[in-house]
């Protein structure tokens, strides 16, 4: 009897042990995860407070040595250029064509400068059920670059790639199909868009590298006339320096070309 009380008492005590000691181990691990995390939470303000300060001494014309010579010249000519005018929106009259009833716009990207050189293209179709071909010609030489197969929804993505730092004319030629086979052919009118070019894409994937300033990309993507990308990094630089006129003029440029861009963005 002895000897079993005996063993039961020592089972008991193991159990407790090791009740203990895993309890011990959770709290060790929680407080260790507790405090990764709150040293995640210090860092992040600590970035955003760098990035801010950086930006806030560019916006006053203080500029760290670590900038380069070029980008330095991108922020100046940004922060100098003249207010911009606001200009009459016309673009259904400049990227559309009727026949009929029957319309095709061209939506993207319109009289812009696309980073990706296989570029995605869209449009806006009257109906369902219709059936396109893409065109895209170079501009200067206006020989055809890439033709699309017969596709049957409004976008496409380019084939293959265009060259960098060069500017292309693009259409659409529609079918009527399924409920609408007798239904006129609709070609749209030209949309037009530039490849940003090798060393504008150097440019901007050193200045994204680390913890990138808002004012640089801005002024970079305004450039090389990527507006709607300068219109984001413009408002994170807003939401950042909310006190700052300067940053409020770069951001209402920036939405006015943006805005304006299609206007005129079709060859006439």
């Amino acid at each position: 009897m002895k000897s079993k009380r005996k063993h039961s008492k020592i089972w008991t005590y193991a159990i407790a042990g090791i009740v203990i000691i895993g309890a011990a181990l959770t709290v060790v691990y929680y407080r260790h995860s507790l405090q990764i995390e709150r040293s995640r939470h210090v860092l992040r303000p600590l970035e955003h407070d760098a990035a801010s300060v950086v930006d806030s001494q560019m916006l006053q014309g203080k500029f760290d040595k670590a900038v380069s010579t070029q980008d330095r010249q991108v922020v100046e000519a940004a922060l100098q250029a003249s207010d911009q005018p606001n200009l009459p929106q016309t673009q259904t009259a400049q990227t559309e064509t009727r026949l009929g009833k029957q319309r095709i716009v061209l939506t993207q990207p319109l009289g812009t400068t696309v980073e990706d050189a296989e570029p995605t293209l869209t449009w806006d179709s009257p109906y369902g059920g219709w059936t396109y071909r893409v065109h895209i010609e170079d501009r200067d030489s206006h020989e055809t670059v890439v033709t699309s197969s017969v596709l049957d929804e409004a976008l496409w993505r380019v084939s293959s790639p265009l060259l960098r730092g060069r500017t292309y004319l693009w259409r659409v030629d529609a079918s009527g199909a399924g409920n609408h086979p007798t239904a006129p052919a609709v070609t749209s009118s030209t949309g037009q868009f530039s490849v940003l070019s090798d060393q504008g894409e150097q440019q901007i994937q050193n200045a994204r590298a680390g913890n990138p300033s808002h004012l640089l990309l801005g002024s970079l993507y305004s450039h090389y006339q990527m507006w709607r990308e300068a219109v984001l990094e413009y408002r994170k630089l807003v939401n950042e320096v909310p006190d700052s006129p300067e940053a409020t003029k770069l951001l209402r440029n920036a939405e006015l070309r943006s805005n304006a861009q299609l206007a005129g963005a079709a060859p006439q």
